[in-house]
């Protein structure tokens, strides 16, 4: 009888470890100031209350960049929010023009995000995880360091920790910088570069004492490795994964190994 309710537990125990839930897919648009926000809730169906992964894509990308994260993340339970940049491409649905877009507008976009899912009453607040791709990896490592008690995990996919240095090399100030200038098919403005000669990234970004995992190709041509290895020696509780090969943007065999290995975290 003893060893028949030892097997009924290990059975129950192990259902409960490997259970999965459907969930649905939904625009859901929020704001930032004045701003429009566009993005896609996916939402787990059964809970009452779920833990939160807010994706963000870098420079130039949209919600889609979260779409493979957020169909792997949402079975195991978690309500995920992928969302565009006010500004942040030339393909945003959400408001705004690239040429008022900076990390700094786009940590504010990211902050509004967070408040308004927060007062959700299926959001867990306890439980708010941040997942980034290149600028967005930036972007969320600052609103981590401004709200740290707030985020629970930061997840960065080759975050773009080198983006100070790129453009203080091309412009020393801000009088150097045109009015409005074209990079990788993007208008960008002045407020791009406002604030950034100020910005000290990696004591910035050590404010943030929870756990970060960052991913990082190894013959990644616009952000050098470099970056995330200085990066995981500023954080205090930090793990870099190198994928051999890879560069920015990974192959679909590394993100789904990067997948993987994000899901054994949660």
């Amino acid at each position: 009888m003893k060893r028949t309710l030892i097997l009924i537990a290990l059975l129950v125990v192990t259902a409960c470890a490997i259970r999965t839930y459907t969930f649905s897919a939904e625009e859901l648009k929020l704001h930032s100031g004045e701003k429009e926000v566009y993005g896609i809730l996916y939402r787990p169906d059964g809970l009452k209350k779920a833990p939160l992964v807010i994706i963000s894509h870098g420079f130039g990308g949209t919600n889609l960049f979260g779409k493979a994260y957020a169909e792997a993340l949402a079975p195991l339970g978690y309500a995920v929010y992928c969302f565009d940049f006010c500004g942040g491409s030339n393909f945003s649905r959400s408001e705004g023009k690239t040429s008022e877009m900076s990390i700094f507008s786009e940590a504010d976009d990211l902050k509004a995000v967070m408040d308004q899912l927060g007062g959700m009453d299926f959001i867990d607040t306890g439980h708010i995880l941040l997942l980034g791709e290149s600028q967005g990896g930036m972007v969320s490592s600052l609103v981590a360091a401004e709200r740290p008690d707030r985020v629970e995990r930061l997840l960065l996919i080759y975050p773009a920790f080198c983006i100070k240095d790129d453009w203080v090399k091309m412009y020393p100030t801000l009088d150097d910088m045109p009015e409005e200038v074209d990079f990788w098919g993007m208008k960008l403005g002045h407020p791009y570069l406002e604030g950034l000669y100020n910005l000290d990234v990696y004591e910035t970004i050590a404010q943030y004492k929870g756990p970060v995992a960052i991913f990082h190709g190894d013959q990644d041509q616009v952000v050098n490795i470099s970056y995330a290895q200085r990066a995981e020696e500023a954080y205090k509780n930090c793990t870099l994964t190198i994928l051999p090969g890879e560069g920015h943007g990974f192959s679909p065999e590394a993100q789904a190994q990067v997948i993987e290995a994000i899901k054994k975290l949660l």
